[in-house]
């Protein structure tokens, strides 16, 4: 017997101990909030088998006092810690049906009954701790052992539900071990002289615990037990402590086990949250890669307008190029742009998307969307939202098969000055992102941009043309003029020589006359071809430098040379470019004016000054030289210089007379970082 009772305590103190330690580790798992009443349980229960084992071994009175004093004390503590347990165990670890609320009303009259003949029990003439355990037993530890394992029942049923199996099978085993414990444990007690246990108690024979004399509780009143400790041994073969200590085994196996799977679980639930993380994170990454290849295709479509606007090109060719990048980059089936007309009454179409094409609308087309001209009126861009009604971007898109269900709207401004509208529309109910009118705002600059360097561009254009004339009138003045007023004076000189009839003198004269009027052919020829070569900008530089040099050479009687080591276009500005040439064009001027030179070479070429690209243009000749504070060519020297520096460039000038002369001139390339910088400052 002594070995029951003392498995039994072990089992219950290994379950309360194992219930403890699970606390301490913490975790999610379903049943840690019931946890502190399992190891309550557990430990005293596990300290009333333990008492049992002590009170039917050869122990002295006076301890066996203090034991029955200690299982009087820890046998109600231990009932009532297990139907807390029951009761936490059957509602919180899932909501209870909704019929349930009318049970505890349904249950006040019998129990309240049963309480009450308990209380009876307490006066008849029997030791103390029978009633204390009879009761503890029918009143606490059976309500409890069944709540518990219905509850676990239930929990079985919804991890089945779950589809966790392994959990389920542990539930619906710890469920039948405490409806086990409950008839093994609860309603089989002790004998005694009243009540259902003289039907289902294990022993009719007791021991007083103050006297020591064993009391048969049958005996004086005649009762005879349905179920005794003599019968279950005899059903059975096994004692009622086996079969409690089988169903402690039973409670702490299946309860330690869920514990085990509980704790398997959630660090599955771990490793899965953990995957998950890595998903996001790896989510995130790629999110960051689209990104970053989105802000490299917009950084590249900027650089690439802000290169064009650079390079003075045509700005129809420009907003050509926009308009098809922003239909690529924001995803759009249609984009437009619209520019208010000269008197600006109406809004007319001037580029937009047709059949996959971007072309330029050459016939007027009136815009009469109310949004792209309510947008006009309010500086603030436009963002479609998807509860908008479709109505409200009808004609948005022109001449277009299918109506816009998203659209993006932006104003163009020129000096604060409302000149037009931009806009992307798609035929899909995908709706535009904030940045996406973010990103279009960005396009609006770089239009706004381009069409206030066409109008810079117009501007520098009609200055530089007054300015050429200036320059022409000049030479004109300084030259041709001279000639002519020379030559009127020298006809009247003619004419007195030939009154006088000085033949000789009138020869030489007429000599003079004309070989200033060979050199004033000589200046309007070069004019001419100065004319010519500097406007004709669509030949490039060298093309143009070469063809120069050649006439030059033919029309001067001048042996050329041209040498270059360029062969891709040039990363250089328009007005470098011309800047360039009329620099040659002054220098050559200066080579058949005054050197008086059989032979020039002109050399372009690449070098690299100051970590920076440089086009180099030297101009050689094996002429008379000069000295640098010779009056006769520093005006000439002195616009060269002037030239030069208006492109950020530079000039140099060395001679020696007697042994030629060299001009060499070095101008900044663009760069692929200033471009970008300068897309930077566009946008």
């Amino acid at each position: 017997m002594m070995v029951f009772y003392f498995f039994y305590g072990l089992s219950f103190g290994g379950l309360g101990l194992a219930a403890y330690l699970q606390l301490r580790r913490g975790g999610e798992l379903p049943l840690r909030n019931q946890l502190p009443w399992l190891a309550a349980f557990g430990f005293a229960c596990g300290a009333t088998g333990w008492i049992d084992m002590f009170l039917v071994s050869e122990t002295r009175h006076d301890i066996r006092q203090i034991l029955n004093i200690l299982r009087i004390i820890f046998q109600p503590v231990t009932g009532l810690l297990l139907l807390i347990f029951g009761w936490r165990i059957l509602t919180q670890l899932s909501p209870l049906p909704s019929w349930t609320v009318f049970i505890p009303g349904v249950l006040i009259v019998p129990i309240a009954f049963v309480i009450t003949y308990a209380s009876t029990t307490f006066i008849t003439p029997s030791p103390i701790e029978i009633p204390i355990d009879i009761w503890s037993r029918y009143l606490l530890y059976l309500p409890g052992s069944i709540m518990a394992g219905i509850g676990f029942l239930r929990q079985w049923r919804e991890q089945k539900r779950f589809g966790l199996q392994d959990v389920a099978s542990l539930m619906l085993g710890a469920g039948l071990a405490f409806l086990f414990e409950a008839f093994v444990v609860g309603l089989i007690v002790p004998a005694a002289p009243y009540g259902p246990d003289s039907y289902y108690n294990y022993d009719r024979v007791v021991l007083d615990a103050f006297t020591g004399e064993q009391v048969d509780l049958a005996r004086p009143y005649g009762l005879t037990a349905w179920l005794d400790y003599q019968q279950v041994l005899e059903v059975t073969g096994l004692p009622i402590q086996f079969w409690r200590m089988l169903s402690a085994f039973a409670v702490t196996f299946f309860i330690l086990r869920g514990l085990d799977v509980f704790d398997a679980i959630r660090k599955r639930q771990v490793k899965a949250l953990e995957n998950e993380r890595d998903r996001a994170r790896q989510a995130a990454y790629e999110s960051q890669i689209v990104a970053r290849m989105t802000a490299e295709s917009w950084a590249d479509a900027l650089v690439s307008i802000s290169r064009r606007i650079a390079e003075l090109d045509d700005v129809d060719n420009i907003l050509v190029h926009i308009v098809e990048n922003a239909r690529t980059l924001l995803r759009s089936d249609f984009i437009g742009l619209a520019i208010l007309n000269g008197d600006n009454s109406q809004l007319e179409l001037k580029c937009c998307s047709n059949a996959n094409q971007i072309e330029l609308v050459k016939s007027p087309t009136v815009v009469k969307s109310p949004v792209l001209l309510n947008i006009l009126l309010n500086r603030q861009s436009y963002r479609s939202l998807e509860s908008e009604s479709a109505g409200t971007l009808q004609e948005m898109c022109f001449c277009a098969e299918s109506p816009a269900r998203a659209a993006v709207a932006v104003r163009l401004d020129l000096d604060t000055r409302p000149i037009g509208v931009l806009w992307v529309a798609r035929f899909q109910a995908e709706p535009y992102s904030e940045t996406d009118v973010i990103w279009l705002e960005s396009l609006a600059d770089q239009v706004e941009i381009a069409i206030n360097h066409g109008l810079m561009t117009s501007q520098l254009q009609t200055l530089s043309v007054v300015e050429e004339r200036g320059r022409i009138a000049r030479e004109m003045h300084d030259g041709l003029a001279q000639v002519l007023g020379y030559m009127n004076l020298q006809v009247q000189t003619l004419e007195a020589l030939l009154q006088q009839g000085k033949a000789k003198s009138l020869e030489t004269e007429l000599a003079q006359m004309r070989q200033a009027i060979q050199v004033a052919h000589a200046d309007v020829r070069e004019n001419i071809l100065s004319l010519r070569t500097t406007l004709a900008n669509e030949k490039g530089l060298v093309s143009a430098a070469a063809e120069y040099l050649e006439e030059f050479g033919i029309q001067a009687g001048i042996e050329t040379k041209f040498d270059s080591d360029i062969t891709e276009e040039l990363a250089v500005s328009s007005m470098a470019e011309v800047q360039l040439v009329c620099i040659l064009q002054e220098a050559l001027t200066n080579v058949r004016k005054h050197a008086r030179a059989k032979r020039v070479k002109v050399l372009l070429r690449k070098e690299v000054v100051d970590e920076a690209e440089h086009i180099c243009m030297t101009v050689a000749d094996d002429g008379v030289g000069f000295t640098l504070s010779d009056s006769r060519r520093s005006f000439g020297l002195q616009t060269m210089r002037e030239r030069a520096q208006s492109v950020n460039g530079k000039l140099g000038v060395y001679s020696t007379p007697g042994q030629g002369s060299l001009i060499e001139c070095h101008l900044p390339c663009l760069q692929p970082e200033n471009l970008k910088k300068q897309s930077v400052v566009f946008s």
